[in-house]
Formats: structure tokens, sequence, C-alpha cells
């Protein structure tokens, strides 16, 4: 797997529409993730490449600005991680909990229930489309214990969604695996089994 680099965030910044958002909370979980490896002065200091005040998790802000975030981050976090690959997921994973604490994520939650990575993976769409408003994710069944998710129009790195999934299917206590086939460098399928 090649390593993550500056060069690709600016390649994925290219591929973000201006009108490509993500919500505040994603961000604060990046933040919060920098925070309990480095402190407050580092998180304070990854923000500050975008924002001088606290981000609110419901309003929207650039994709831009959190692939931004997202690679500083993974740049900070990879000596804790192993890898900038590992510090990403990582990062994926602390989005997830983000979510699940929020009001939306915990009504999924609710709706859905644990031990349902079928059903908790068919709302995925409906999930993704209340943080970003960018992309497209489809969900097909592949079997009574696996199914396939595709990304498309989603400029995030395959690292940063595989380790999301990773975490939501521990969310509902569900151990499995997400591989990963990369289509493009905007389109990925996530076969997720457990």
């Amino acid at each position: 797997m090649p390593s993550l680099t500056n060069q690709e965030c600016v390649q994925r910044m290219g591929l973000a529409p201006d009108s490509a958002t993500v919500r505040g909370l994603i961000f604060n979980a990046v933040f919060k993730l920098v925070k309990q490896h480095h402190g407050d002065a580092a998180a304070n200091d990854l923000r500050s490449l975008i924002s001088k005040k606290p981000l609110v998790d419901f309003f929207s802000y650039p994709a831009r600005d959190f692939l931004q975030v997202l690679f500083k981050a993974a740049e900070q976090l990879s000596p804790q991680y192993g890898s900038r690959e590992a510090a990403i997921r990582a990062c994926g994973a602390a989005a997830v909990g983000g979510f699940f604490d929020s009001g939306v994520g915990r009504t999924l939650t609710s709706i859905i229930g644990k031990g349902d990575p079928k059903r908790l993976f068919s709302n995925a769409p409906t999930a993704y489309s209340t943080t970003v408003s960018y992309g497209r994710r489809e969900c097909t069944v592949l079997g009574e214990r696996k199914l396939c998710l595709r990304f498309t129009g989603d400029m995030q790195p395959v690292e940063f969604h595989q380790g999301l999934l990773e975490a939501a299917l521990r969310g509902v206590g569900c151990q499995g695996r997400v591989e990963v086939r990369r289509l493009g460098l905007d389109e990925a399928d996530y076969l997720i089994e457990w």
C-alpha cells in the first residue's frame, strides 16, 4: 500500500467541489484525538490551520479544510499509530465515535439496535448524508454476514472510511473486518464481513 503523502492531500483537495462540506463534529473528533496524544496546544495548532474559533458540531465546513486537518493530524499521530495510514484509520474511528455520541447518532443507534451490522450499514448512505454534502454511497448485501458499500465521488482517503466502518462494527457489538478495493482516487468498495 503506497504511503499517504502531502501530494495526495493536494490531489484530493482538487477533487473536492467548492460546495463539498463536512460537519464540525468530524473535525472535532480529529482535534480530540490529537489532544489525547499531544495535548491542548497541538489540537489548537491543528485547528488554527483553518479557524481561530472552535468549530460547531452541526455546522458545515469546507471538505478541503478537513483534508488539510486530516493529513496534518496523520503526520502528527503517525508515531503513535506506526504509520500515516494507521493514523488516518484512527481518525476515522474517532469520527464514528463522535457521530454515535451526537444526537443524530444516538437516534440512529436506537433505531438500529445492537448486533445488527446489516441494518446499520444499509443505513450508511443516510448516515453519511447527514455528515457530508458530497459523494454517493450504495449498499449491496452479499450474504447473511457480508455486504459491500460503494463510495463514489468521495475524496477522503480509504483508510479514513475503513477505520470508521471498523469502529461502526464494534459500535454495534460485532467483530469483523473491512476490506478495501480501490477503484479510483474518489471511488472504492468496502467489503464488510462479521
